[in-house]
């Protein structure tokens, strides 16, 4: 039984289009491949970008002054070394925030320190203590916050103080937020 020219030439055509399908997916694969490798690569890139943000002292302060709800902030690490400040201050005065999550007593009996203001503390959470210079609605307010930073895992403190009419329920949120995004 032999094959008839037009079932040999269907079966050719048939054969071409299979090979056609298959170059077709080879392509399509090596597009996907390619696509995910473009990802990745921003990915990355993106990570470096914001590292590189939040690793520059001097982009990092410009970030801070562009938030008007503080009237002062640091950012330092947990050996006291300020990476950012939108106000100058005592070494002395940052050491002492450095213990200030060890002891609630201790913390809440001493109170705040700042440039030789005396803050009140009256709010003590894991990673947030907080208080006030002066009568509520009146005198500035305090926070300190303690945080990781999530591009190299690195355990830093974020102090700011915030005026009248801006409030704890104001500025403490926006620091958390600030804190969350280095």
């Amino acid at each position: 039984m032999s094959q008839s020219g037009s079932e040999k030439e269907n079966e050719k055509e048939i054969e071409k289009k299979e090979i056609q399908q298959d170059e077709e997916k080879e392509k399509e694969k090596e597009k996907d491949l390619k696509t995910t490798k473009n990802e990745e690569e921003n990915e990355k890139e993106k990570e470096n970008t914001k590292k590189k943000v939040t690793d520059n002292p001097e982009t990092l302060l410009k970030k801070l002054e562009t938030i008007k709800q503080f009237a002062c902030a640091i950012i330092f690490d947990k050996k006291g070394k300020i990476i950012a400040s939108t106000v100058k201050t005592k070494s002395k005065e940052i050491k002492a925030y450095l213990t200030a999550f060890d002891s609630y007593d201790v913390t809440v009996g001493n109170g705040f320190v700042l440039n030789g203001s005396h803050y009140i503390v009256y709010r003590f959470y894991d990673t947030l203590i907080y208080g006030r210079n002066g009568k509520a609605g009146e005198g500035p307010g305090i926070c300190l916050h303690k945080f990781t930073r999530t591009s190299d895992d690195k355990e830093l403190f974020a102090l700011i103080t915030y005026e009248y009419p801006v409030l704890s329920s104001r500025a403490i949120p926006i620091l958390q937020k600030f804190c969350k995004e280095l």
